[in-house]
């Protein structure tokens, strides 16, 4: 017995041992492929070789709720835009949305920057998203006034690649406003008229519309020129409508979604040699996909593009969440939302596997970007930094279909400590 027992201290300690062993190897690489990341400060990038800057699509992941991300997204928006020259946004949103923020940023005038973002309060108050914050509205003042300072030709743009949102609320109204003012009652096309009936009619809703897809799509490309002529300058948002509609006649997922809109737009406006970048949510930027789920970053990269993908982990900030989304024994407050530190990365709910890689190389009120993709990186031959569980459970399991490792996922993580939340919009 004494054998034994001795057999399983010895066993627990090279097990120690070597786990200690391993982390070390990790953070050693890590300490040579860090730089604390200052807005606005050039040396805040020197991590980004090269390689980094061919890419074709940048994504920024973020996990909704902290503040910190829209800062770090408008500094990489303008350092990518004076480094290679982007210039279009690749957004959480959909096309007409997008309308609307790209006439703000055109002309300055908040009416139209306004009602999108009462639209959005609205969602956030309902616990449908995220994007109804001062920080978000705040960053696309910032976008306008850098604009100002840009030539025409390097100004920042916005392509809205998401879903219908919310209920096609804008988009509906863009699309009646199209036909009321391109279109008469009689345009020489019978189907066009004919959807001009449906669409200002007081009880217009999507349903109304699917009916029309796939004729209006096939009329189009029948009669691109009289389109044209009619349309002029709209002809492109309407048809953004109907690619979008036929989406649900495919049955995409909403990844799936992001990717055929992010085709369309590039090759009716002509954008195959742009490059484009964008902040999303976290699972839509995991390379090699969640489970068996397909993601945007993964489906982009699949189509051709080169893409390179940055993950942001949170330590000791401060998330705005809606109370619903959390269990009770977390809930604080009376309102409707919550302020908790429990969806850090070593949080009660939202954990992920190996974070002490990152967060001993980080200091308090920080921010510290990592590269994990170098040529003798640890991170080519091992899966760490990507398994996330919690109380309830794993919450995002790596690709089931083929091995990978961690940098098929992403290739750089920023840390954030000391984030505090962002805040309700309030206009």
């Amino acid at each position: 017995m004494k054998n034994i027992h001795r057999l399983v201290c010895l066993l627990t300690f090279g097990w120690l041992v070597a786990h200690h062993t391993i982390a070390q190897d990790f953070q050693t690489y890590l300490s040579k492929h860090a730089t604390a990341y200052q807005p606005g400060q050039p040396g805040s990038y020197s991590v980004f070789d090269s390689a980094f800057y061919q890419n074709d699509v940048f994504l920024l992941g973020e996990v909704h709720g902290y503040a910190a991300p829209q800062t770090i997204d408008l500094d990489l928006l303008k350092h990518l835009n004076q480094r290679v020259g982007l210039r279009y946004y690749l957004a959480e949103m959909d096309f007409a949305q997008a309308t609307l923020v790209n006439d703000y940023l055109q002309t300055g005038d908040t009416t139209r920057l306004d009602s999108l973002f009462r639209g959005f309060r609205r969602q956030t108050i309902a616990g449908t998203s995220q994007w109804g914050n001062q920080e978000f509205y705040a960053k696309l003042l910032a976008i306008r006034a850098y604009n100002q300072t840009r030539p025409d030709n390097l100004r920042i743009r916005f392509l809205g690649v998401d879903w219908f949102q919310p209920r096609a609320t804008i988009a509906r109204s863009l699309l009646k406003h199209i036909l009321q003012t391109k279109t008469k009652s009689i345009t020489g096309l019978p189907l066009l008229d004919s959807l001009r009936l449906v669409v200002l009619a007081d009880s217009f809703n999507l349903l109304k519309a699917q009916p029309f897809t796939k004729r209006i799509r096939a009329d189009m490309a029948a009669n691109k020129a009289i389109y044209q002529q009619l349309l002029g300058d709209q002809r492109l948002p309407f048809q953004f409508f109907f690619e979008l509609l036929n989406c649900a006649d495919d049955k995409l997922t909403r990844d799936e979604v992001a990717l055929r809109m992010t085709q369309c737009m590039v090759d009716e406006m002509g954008l195959q040699r742009e490059k484009l970048y964008g902040l999303w949510g976290y699972t839509h930027i995991l390379q090699a996909g969640t489970g068996k789920q397909p993601t945007l970053s993964g489906l982009l990269t699949k189509s051709g593009r080169r893409v390179v993908t940055m993950a942001t982990f949170f330590k000791d900030s401060d998330m705005l969440i809606h109370c619903k989304h959390l269990p009770f024994f977390l809930r604080t407050g009376k309102g409707p939302f919550c302020h908790t530190k429990s969806l850090n990365a070593d949080g009660k709910v939202f954990k992920i596997d190996k974070f002490d890689d990152v967060e001993t190389l980080s200091a308090a009120n920080s921010l510290t970007l990592f590269r994990l993709d170098a040529p003798d990186s640890p991170y080519r031959q091992t899966l760490r930094l990507i398994k996330v569980g919690g109380l309830t459970g794993t919450k995002i399991a790596p690709y089931e279909l083929a091995p990978t490792v961690t940098t098929d996922y992403f290739q750089y993580v920023f840390v954030v400590r000391d984030s505090p939340p962002v805040t309700v919009w309030g206009n």
